[in-house]
């Protein structure tokens, strides 16, 4: 019997080795996309969860930031017809990240800061928000001439009709928005530095705008909207 343990050491000593190697998980370069398919692209949950640390928790906690920071993108209408309700804000959101995640892309370069860190820089054309919206209110104003209705329940009901046909023809930047962010290994798993929040939604607002600066964002749609206005006065 003493001699059958023997001739079982090596093999068992083998088997522990192959184990120990399945716990360094993935490397920097497959966390970096892993990130991404899951936080914007809402895939590999699985796979997120096992690789990176208290993943099931910090998957749900990105879903919530994603959804209360696409609702705001609805806001751009309100100055044309009050505030939309938090359905038809639904009905904008979900449309709108749906064809952010068909049509935005994506490239990253890892850069690794120390043994457990990485800094890895996201090139981001995003979907063209802007342009969108440009489209979405041109259709509105369109609509508003045929009809001659100034109620603000029928102009919002054209705004969600216009916008889901802009949808349509949405399409990404040409111009890449470059969003870096820093990721650390923790017995085998990864998980996000400190201090990030902000970067996060900057992150977001690259994929679903083609920006990364919240200012010049708000520069650009207050310019949008505003030139928008200006042609449906002008046609009225």
């Amino acid at each position: 019997m003493k001699k059958k343990w023997l001739l079982l050491i090596p093999f068992l000593i083998t088997l522990l080795g192959m184990t120990g190697c399945g716990k360094k998980g993935i490397d920097g370069e497959e966390a970096s996309k892993l990130f991404i398919e899951n936080f914007i692209y809402e895939k590999e949950a699985d796979k997120f969860t096992e690789n990176f640390v208290q993943g099931d928790i910090l998957s749900k906690q990105l879903s919530i930031m994603t959804d209360g920071f696409q609702e705001s993108f609805s806001e751009v209408f309100d100055p044309i017809a009050g505030a939309l309700s938090t359905k038809e804000k639904e009905e904008i959101s979900s449309g709108l990240m749906k064809e952010v995640r068909e049509k935005s892309k994506y490239e990253y370069t890892v850069k690794e800061e120390s043994k457990n860190s990485i800094k890895v820089t996201y090139k981001i054309k995003g979907f063209d928000y802007s342009d969108l919206v440009e489209t979405t209110l041109n259709g509105v104003s369109k609509e508003i001439k045929r009809s001659s209705s100034q109620e603000a329940n029928e102009i919002k009901r054209m705004i969600l009709v216009s916008f889901s046909e802009a949808l349509n023809k949405g399409k990404a930047m040409e111009k890449e928005a470059k969003v870096s962010v820093k990721f650390e290994k923790e017995k085998g798993k990864w998980k996000l530095a400190d201090k990030q929040d902000e970067t996060l939604e900057v992150l977001l607002l690259a994929f679903i705008s083609g920006y990364n600066d919240k200012d010049d964002y708000n520069k650009e749609m207050t310019k949008t909207v505003k030139r928008s206005v200006s042609q449906a006065e002008s046609t009225l």
